[in-house]
């Protein structure tokens, strides 16, 4: 079975991770992830937005980065099955 770092690694570009918002000003990023339904179990799912959470706050060092409850993530998309985690970025400090 995949793992959550994998499944981060391999979606990089096609999550959103590779085109962040890079300015100060707090943001909302959503992140979606394909994850077939057959493989999806809760903490599979709370395991990919925590890696997900570690990669933003290496990509905006010293800022908050929360992500909102994982709440109905299963999504048909026509793609397969994708989650969407939202996370909120602050503001740089000045």
């Amino acid at each position: 079975m995949k793992g959550a770092q994998a499944y981060v690694n391999d979606q990089w570009n096609t999550c959103g991770l590779s085109r962040l918002p890079q300015d100060a000003q707090a943001h909302t990023v959503t992140l979606h992830f394909i994850v077939p339904r057959d493989t999806q179990y809760t903490d599979l799912l709370q395991r990919i937005a925590d890696e997900a959470r570690s990669r933003l706050c290496e990509a905006y060092p010293g800022r908050t980065v929360t992500c909102e409850p994982i709440a109905g993530s299963v999504i048909g998309d026509g793609s397969g099955d994708g989650i969407n985690l939202h996370y909120r970025i602050g503001p740089a400090d000045n």
